[in-house]
């Protein structure tokens, strides 16, 4: 009797841990837009998304869809990124062909 309640009392801690650590997984679409920067080759790059399109250091504009955690580029040929956010100020792209992750981190003023 005693061992049953543990059990349950058990399985539903867990229950609950596992949703609320569910809750924290960031929405692409809404954590994607705002300025972000990295660094290529050494050199610092500003990147900036709209909701459609995305420009690097203010140059013209390309557009993108995203589908779920999957971002796509119009221009230069079908290119793919895995988006993940390991926090609202930090995202990784991972290119699925070569396994390549590439980080940002959001500019202070785009906070």
């Amino acid at each position: 009797m005693i061992l049953n309640r543990i059990v349950i009392v058990s399985l539903m801690a867990w229950a609950g841990l596992t949703s609320s650590c569910a809750s924290f997984n960031l929405a692409p679409a809404k954590t994607l837009v705002g300025q972000w920067q990295t660094q290529l080759g050494g050199f610092p790059v500003q990147v900036e998304y709209t909701a459609s399109a995305v420009s690097v250091d203010n140059q013209a504009p390309v557009t993108y869809t995203l589908a779920g955690d999957r971002l796509s580029f119009s221009e230069g040929g079908q290119q793919v990124r895995i988006l993940s956010f390991p926090s609202k100020n930090q995202m990784i792209q991972l290119d699925p062909m070569t396994g390549t992750e590439h980080r940002f981190d959001r500019r202070p003023e785009s906070l």
